[in-house]
């Protein structure tokens, strides 16, 4: 092997070579995050997304499922909306799903702290400067008590 110089692989600037599977999937994951308008693909009309709950019965005492639809238009024109699949998604969630999903998201984001362990000696005895100068100088305290 030489020494300061290389000999073998690539040259410098040379580009990693394309993946296709990793293409695909890229190109379909920033195609989720994308904004575009939320129509249904079999009526042309606005997309309606379907978010389930739970309803307690009190003459019966059952908890029953209820499935609420909810149109993606806008209040005011009744035009669908224009946002990402993804954020209509996180608007069939449930509150508590919701929050959930933002935090499984946030560990993407933020930096994990590591746990720190610290080993410390503690003297119960204190030390004063005049102590400690001896000890350095290599002097005994019983030679200056002579």
């Amino acid at each position: 092997m030489a020494k300061g110089k290389k000999t073998g692989g690539r040259q410098k600037g040379t580009p990693n070579k394309e993946n296709p599977l990793k293409g695909y999937l890229r190109a379909h994951s920033l195609a989720y995050f994308e904004a575009r308008v939320q129509t249904d693909p079999i009526t042309g009309g606005a997309r309606e997304i379907q978010r389930q709950r739970l309803v307690y019965d009190s003459e019966t005492g059952n908890v029953c499922k209820v499935i609420d639809l909810i149109p993606l238009t806008d209040y005011k024109s009744g035009q669908p909306l224009t946002i990402s699949d993804f954020e209509a998604d996180m608007i069939a969630l449930s509150p508590n799903e919701r929050v959930n999903a933002e935090l499984r998201l946030l560990e993407f984001h933020t930096p994990k702290m590591k746990a720190v362990e610290v080993d410390m000696d503690m003297r119960a005895t204190t030390v004063t400067i005049e102590d400690r100068l001896r000890e350095l100088c290599g002097e005994d305290d019983e030679e200056d008590d002579d």
